[in-house]
C-alpha cells in the first residue's frame, strides 16, 4: 500500500539565492545604519572633523556588501545541505567557508574604503585593529543567518514535493486508484488509516502524522488525534452538550478533540 508521490517543479538556485540575497541586504543596511547611529551619537559631539555622509556611507559598505556572497552560500547549503541531523563534515565546512567569506569580505571591504580615502589608517594595521575584533563576529552571524535562510526554503521545497496527489491501495496484487475529493474522511486504525468515501473504505497503510504531512492543507484538516476530514464534505457545525461535532454532506458526524477546537471554529469565521 503505497502513495503516488506529485513531482513538482523545484526552485531554482538562482531563484533562492535571489531571495535570500534581498533579504540578507535589507538586513545587513539596518545593521550598518544602526552602527551609523551609534557612531553619530558617541562621536559627532566630541570630533569636530566627523563626517556624517562619510560615517554612513562607510558603514553601508562596510556592512551591506556582504550580502553579495548570499548566492553562494545558498549554492552551498544546496550543495551541503544541514539538515535537522547534526553533521559534522557539512558544519565543518561551513564552518571554514564562512570564516573564509568573512575574511575575504573584510580585505575588499579595505581596498574600497582605502582607495576611495575613505580609511586613513593603512590596510593592514586596519584589518588588525578593527575588522577581526569588531566586524567579523557579525559576518559569521550574518552567514548562518543566511544558511537558516536557505536551509528552511529548502526544507519547505522538499515538504511540497511529498504531497500526495492520489491514494494508490494495493492488496492481493489488485491495485486500487482513490481519488483525494472521492475520501469524505479519514480514520486511524492502530498504524492503519481508512478511508471513507461515499460507499465504501479502504485501508491505507501509514501513520496519520505522516498522512498528516502529506496531505494539501487547503482540502484536508485533521479535527481529531484520529481523524482527518475533507473540508468540501463539510455542512456545519453541531455542538451535542458540551462536545463538538462536524456534520458531513453524507449525513455522518465527527467529533471535534479538544486540542482541535480553535481550528475547526477558524474554518467557518
Amino acid at each position: 500500500m503505497l502513495a503516488k508521490k506529485m513531482n513538482l517543479p523545484a526552485a531554482h538556485p538562482s531563484t533562492v539565492g535571489k531571495r535570500v540575497l534581498l533579504i540578507s541586504f535589507l538586513i545587513l543596511t539596518a545593521v550598518g545604519t544602526i552602527v551609523f547611529l551609534q557612531k553619530y551619537f558617541k562621536y559627532a559631539s566630541i570630533v569636530e572633523d566627523f563626517s556624517i555622509t562619510l560615517s554612513l556611507v562607510y558603514n553601508l559598505i562596510i556592512f551591506s556588501t556582504y550580502a553579495l556572497f548570499a548566492p553562494l552560500v545558498a549554492k552551498a547549503v544546496q550543495r551541503y545541505p544541514l539538515e535537522r541531523e547534526f553533521q559534522i563534515k557539512n558544519f565543518s565546512l561551513h564552518l571554514g567557508f564562512s570564516i573564509l567569506l568573512g575574511l575575504l569580505h573584510m580585505v575588499f571591504c579595505n581596498l574600497i574604503l582605502y582607495s576611495v580615502d575613505l580609511a586613513s589608517s593603512a590596510i593592514f594595521d586596519r584589518f588588525i585593529a578593527k575588522y577581526l575584533t569588531n566586524v567579523i563576529h557579525i559576518h559569521l552571524l550574518t552567514y548562518w543567518i543566511i544558511v537558516a535562510l536557505v536551509s528552511k526554503k529548502e526544507r519547505s521545497k522538499i515538504k511540497n514535493e511529498q504531497v500526495i496527489e492520489r491514494f494508490v491501495i494495493k492488496e492481493n496484487k489488485h491495485t486500487t486508484f482513490v481519488a483525494l475529493d472521492d475520501v469524505h474522511w479519514i480514520e486511524a486504525i492502530d498504524h492503519y488509516q481508512k478511508l471513507h468515501t461515499a460507499d465504501s473504505f479502504y485501508i491505507y497503510n501509514d501513520s496519520m502524522t505522516n498522512l498528516v504531512k502529506q496531505l494539501p492543507a487547503e482540502k484536508f484538516k485533521r479535527v481529531h488525534r484520529s481523524t482527518i476530514v475533507n473540508l468540501a464534505q463539510i455542512e456545519g457545525l453541531k455542538r451535542h452538550e458540551k462536545q463538538l461535532f462536524l456534520a458531513l454532506a453524507s449525513g455522518r458526524e465527527l467529533r471535534v478533540g479538544k486540542s482541535f477546537k480553535s481550528v475547526v471554529r477558524s474554518l467557518f469565521s
